[in-house]
């Protein structure tokens, strides 16, 4: 599997866990679109982002042009979720995410997941470090919308996304959860959200299909 794919001087970037290990030998690049996840997890926040924009300027966002990474690429290199203190190979990575998002700024950091999260804030030097089974659907999506008002189109935003259990079993229970109030639509909250910020900054971000 491919570390990445995309272009990364795109504003949008997407980050991911790991490698999903039954399949990396399989699939081609991080949240591969032929695999269930990356649809479960993206597609569906995206779908509403497009049509929002669409109704509201008659473009589109030019999602082939989308950075997509994973935090690390096998997923037994991950830190017990109870750590704060990590791995040096762990490190390293993060320093390497750290001088890629110092180089190439992008104006969207979407990270899937506690892991990707919290490997994120590191990457950015943000305080204080956690052990990243902190992060759960209440967290992130409190850490969400915390997020939004502080937006900077000048700045990498990092922006925390649910993983796998916005489509598992409490599926229900992580809408409620991450968007803090019962019969919430994840989906419809965050495309929403996003959609006005990409509004907002429209003349400022070069993200649209010609």
């Amino acid at each position: 599997m491919q570390r990445e794919v995309g272009t990364r001087n795109f504003p949008i970037w997407l980050l991911g866990d790991s490698n999903p290990e039954e399949w990396e030998d399989r699939l081609e690049t991080p949240l591969d679109p032929r695999h269930s996840a990356r649809h479960n997890i993206w597609t569906s926040v995206a779908d509403v982002v497009q049509d929002k924009v669409f109704r509201a300027r008659r473009g589109r966002i030019d999602t082939s042009a989308l950075h997509i990474r994973n935090a690390i690429e096998k997923a037994k290199d991950k830190p017990r979720d109870r750590d704060v203190d990590w791995p040096i190979e762990v490190n390293a990575e993060v320093t390497a995410l750290s001088h890629l998002l110092g180089q190439h700024k992008p104006v969207f950091l979407f990270s899937f997941g506690a892991f990707a999260y919290e490997f994120a804030r590191r990457a950015l030097g943000q305080e204080p470090m956690r052990r990243y089974d902190y992060w759960g659907a209440r967290t992130l999506g409190q850490a969400f919308r915390e997020r939004l008002p502080l937006f900077d189109v000048l700045a990498v935003n990092v922006f925390p996304l649910l993983h796998i259990s916005i489509s598992a079993g409490n599926f229900l229970a992580s809408h409620n959860q991450f968007c803090g109030r019962e019969g919430a639509n994840y989906f419809d909250v965050c495309g929403g959200e996003v959609a006005r910020i990409v509004l907002a900054n429209a003349d400022a971000l070069p993200v649209w299909v010609e």
